[in-house]
Order: structure tokens, then sequence, then C-alpha cells
């Protein structure tokens, strides 16, 4: 069950870094909200691909 979590955790952080370039490139003035997007999604994924590490090991 952890390994599909983790590959949840993945999807969705893989996912928040697309939508976090589709803001900063369609909103004016959204370098700031992109850069959070872009922060919390590779914090997403990183812990996705720790808790894979983990369900492998």
């Amino acid at each position: 069950m952890t390994f599909y979590l983790a590959k949840f955790l993945q999807a969705f952080g893989f996912a928040d870094v697309g939508y976090a370039l589709l803001v900063g490139v369609t909103e004016e003035h959204g370098m700031g909200k992109e850069l959070l997007l872009l922060s919390i999604g590779v914090v997403v994924f990183s812990l996705g691909r720790y808790l894979e590490g983990k369900a492998t090991a």
C-alpha cells in the first residue's frame, strides 16, 4: 500500500510542478505563486521518492 501512496505522491508532485509552470507563463506577476507551487511540488515528489525507497526495501 505504501508503494502506491508513494507513486501517487510522485504523480501529484509532478503535476503540481507542471501547473506551476502554467501559472508562471499565463498569469501576470505570477512569479511568487509559481515558486511557491514549484517548491510544494518538489517537496511532495521528494516525499514520494522517500516512501518508495522505504516500501521496496
